[in-house]
């Protein structure tokens, strides 16, 4: 016996026009309004996270934490466009990003306004722009899988604590490939790559194709033109060969060894080292995580660009001689120059 409670039309910017309901208790029910945040009812002002809207006003009651991240005036909302932009935390505009919505879809290959910038994120026109052109080159076939098969979405729940995060599903037949984008603190976590264990049930895509084309999409949405992440976390870790060099570390604790063991050897190593090529960034260092679950790389620009088919070294022996940590700078050194020059 489900009814409609009540009625509620809305200005763009989340102000009511119209609200109607058989009495004042049913339309006062409504906790989650036009905007899908919370309105406070005696005050009329809208709770993002970072700060309340005044719906009214078109503009934020406080200026932006974040500084300029979303242009100059730290007080306008969605750059005066609600119809086009939303802004899940109060700090910046984004596009909407949930592709399951009838009729809207992400070209990623259109340019976009750069609006979005922090410390936390690199500047790298150079690499951005070949990284643009990579995606741009992929068979008509090969681009057409990944973006049928592709969803974005802005996680803007409690657990993104006010930060941007842009969450890139790719499911292809019999494979799927997520990674998350955190804008605020400027890291790259691969989340989960699967391919199916029958190679002749492949969809024939690799997790770096997948990886360049997701992260193309995550800055359009963000509006982060020309920027590049400053870690990659490799999150809960399953990889046998990976969960090996862990394991070798924790037992010598010799670090030149793991730096190399990890970005050579190890499965997971070398598909970051792949998507770090592909950025033109490279790995400075790498550290443990959350009791050896994760790995964070530690990048940094590289100029003149690497190339992205840079052919990474021979996995040899994870168990071979390394020299003791006292030689660690020239080792790194040494290792860094084999790796990625």
């Amino acid at each position: 016996n489900a009814q409609t409670l009540s009625y509620e039309h809305y200005y763009p910017y989340g102000g009511t026009a119209i609200i109607a309901g058989k009495d004042k208790t049913q339309t006062q029910q409504k906790r989650y309004r036009y905007t899908g945040k919370e309105r406070d009812d005696s005050s009329g002002l809208c709770y993002y996270g970072a700060r309340y809207l005044a719906p009214w006003l078109a503009r934020w009651i406080s200026p932006d934490s974040a500084g300029a991240v979303d242009g100059l005036n730290l007080y306008v909302y969605v750059g005066n466009n609600p119809l086009k932009y939303i802004d899940p935390t109060g700090h910046v505009k984004v596009s909407p990003a949930d592709i399951s919505l009838a009729n809207y879809e992400i070209d990623i290959l259109s340019p976009i306004e750069g609006t979005y910038q922090n410390n936390h994120l690199f500047y790298f026109p150079e690499s951005y722009e070949r990284l643009e052109n990579i995606v741009k080159a992929y068979p008509t076939d090969k681009f057409n899988l990944i973006d049928a098969n592709t969803e974005f979405s802005v996680i803007s729940d409690g657990s993104s604590n006010g930060e941007l995060i842009i969450k890139a599903y790719s499911h292809p037949p019999f494979d799927s490939f997520k990674n998350i984008m955190n804008f605020s603190t400027g890291e790259l976590t691969f989340h989960s790559h699967y391919k199916n264990k029958d190679t002749n049930r492949r969809s024939g895509l690799n997790a770096t194709e997948v990886t360049a084309y997701q992260y193309l999409g995550m800055t359009k949405i963000a509006g982060a033109l020309n920027m590049l992440p400053k870690t990659i976390l490799n999150e809960t870790i399953t990889n046998d060969s990976t969960n090996e060099a862990i394991k070798i570390y924790q037992a010598d604790r010799n670090y030149p060894k793991f730096y190399r063991n990890f970005l050579t050897k190890s499965d997971n190593g070398r598909f970051s080292l792949r998507v770090a090529n592909t950025f033109s960034l490279e790995t400075t260092s790498i550290k443990l995580k959350n009791n050896g679950d994760d790995i964070r790389l530690y990048l940094e620009p590289k100029m003149p660009l690497i190339s992205a088919d840079e052919p990474l070294p021979p996995r040899g022996d994870m168990h071979e001689y390394f020299a003791p940590a006292s030689r660690l700078s020239r080792i790194r050194q040494q290792t860094c120059h084999c790796i990625i020059s």
